[in-house]
């Protein structure tokens, strides 16, 4: 038997929705997996990060460096502020460390399942960065 009176009860449940909807409302604002960096932006930063770390282990020739500039230069050429672009390039060194260290553990992967065409590589060397695929 609950102590308290019914209209306190009410009250919490009254204001489970609210929260419920703030939250919701702050979980669809972030677009990616970096607050404040626009889903597309993340999408490619992410994208290159994955596909540079997956060549570095394979003995793809790519300077990450250059990739990561031509990266932050590309979201700036974009429109986005500085701001953006430093979230773009976070985005990039956070996916190609966490992949390149989950790539060490697996000694087969270059045979079995690397698939970044050489003609990415070359267009992230670039400073071409297409839309996610």
């Amino acid at each position: 038997m609950c102590l308290e009176p019914a209209h306190f009860r009410a009250r919490y449940l009254a204001a489970a929705p609210v929260v419920a909807l703030l939250l919701s409302a702050c979980a669809g604002s972030v677009g990616s997996g970096m607050v404040g960096l626009p889903a597309e932006e993340f999408e490619r930063a992410f994208a290159a990060g994955y596909d540079v770390a997956a060549a570095e282990r394979c003995g793809a020739a790519i300077d990450a460096g250059a990739v990561r500039h031509a990266l932050v230069t590309d979201v700036e050429r974009r429109g986005h502020p500085p701001g953006i672009a430093d979230k773009a390039g976070r985005t990039f060194d956070k996916t190609r460390s966490e992949f390149t260290q989950k790539l060490r553990a697996r000694p087969d992967y270059c045979v079995t399942e690397y698939a970044v065409p050489p003609e990415r590589l070359a267009q992230y060397a670039k400073g071409e960065f297409s839309a996610a695929r």
